[in-house]
């Protein structure tokens, strides 16, 4: 039996806004029962601390009332034994996420309130906040100074909570600051590699050895900017180039699907948004050329794996 998933989606923008229930025609397989970690955004370009705060509670309130609408097509996990059951009975399952935790307005308290509602992963920084420098700051010009006091406080509270960390979004010094003080191996939810696509939302060789080391997990991202520099090569092959340099850093356990949907502008060809794209990648794996064991391992083993021991 095959399973899916994936460690990054932004469905719940598009919910909140009316366009398109939580579990949509192209974000979940249709052919196997998937796990999808939704992100809830509080880190909105030009909010201060509270207006992103104010954003997460009403995404918080938009998951909660898709989760008793789409009561057939979803259920809310929380730990690793909720995943077990739902795939058991062949549902669907979604488990929260923050992508910028500027809404987390620095407060411990405020971290134990998302925990307590189910999320269960976080990334600090989607534009650099009072917790860490985000990879934008190379654009902007900025310093690389990594993560704040406050944002070392977080961290250690987390810790307690038993927290992952999420690295995709991070500067390069936050990536390895969260590195070094995270009890538990890090995440990075939705980048690729610097090696073949030079964005610095991806990650440089010496990043992805070290989530490797420590028995994290590494999301393969769609959007095309961090596939390759050349827009002709922004194809699903050259994605697969991505997830063959993770097997040459000796991340074949490490590697996942982080597909970034309803996140991206534009999908890899030959992706269409007409059907499952986790099914389509299946398929395309398959046509490379890729063995079975390793598809399993990308599609849902490896994550599974990772969550047993750290959910």
């Amino acid at each position: 039996m095959l399973y899916v998933i994936d460690s990054h989606c932004d469905s719940i923008q598009k919910l909140a806004e009316g366009k398109q229930p939580l579990v949509n025609p192209y974000n979940f397989s249709k052919k196997h029962p998937h796990l999808q970690f939704v992100a809830l955004f509080c880190g909105w370009p030009k909010e201060d601390s509270e207006a992103s705060y104010n954003r997460a509670m009403r995404y918080f309130g938009h998951f909660h009332i898709a989760r008793e609408k789409e009561k057939d097509a979803f259920v809310q996990v929380r730990n690793y034994s909720d995943i077990e059951k739902a795939f058991s009975e062949g549902k669907n399952a979604v488990l929260l996420s923050v992508e910028g935790a500027t809404g987390l307005k620095g407060s411990t308290d405020v971290l134990r309130d998302f925990y307590y509602a189910g999320v269960r992963v976080c990334g600090l920084a989607w534009l650099s906040n009072d917790l860490a420098k985000s990879n934008r700051v190379y654009e902007n010009g900025e310093e690389d100074t990594g993560l704040t006091d406050i944002g070392r406080e977080i961290v250690k509270d987390g810790n307690r909570l038993g927290r992952i960390w999420d690295v995709s979004h991070l500067s390069d010094k936050s990536c390895w600051d969260l590195a070094e003080l995270s009890d538990k191996p890090i995440i990075a939810s939705h980048s690729n590699f610097r090696a073949l696509a030079s964005h610095t939302r991806n990650l440089t060789d010496d990043m992805a050895r070290e989530i490797i080391r420590r028995g994290g997990m590494i999301g393969l991202n769609l959007c095309t900017a961090f596939i390759a520099d050349d827009k002709a090569k922004q194809t699903v092959s050259t994605l697969f180039d991505h997830l063959d340099h993770c097997l040459e850093l000796g991340g074949e356990n490490n590697i996942g699907f982080g597909g970034d949907i309803d996140g991206i502008g534009s999908y890899p060809a030959p992706l269409t948004l007409e059907t499952s794209v986790h099914d389509q990648l299946i398929d395309l794996m398959a046509a490379r050329g890729y063995s079975d064991e390793l598809i399993e391992k990308v599609a849902y083993k490896n994550y599974m794996s990772f969550l047993k021991k750290n959910l």
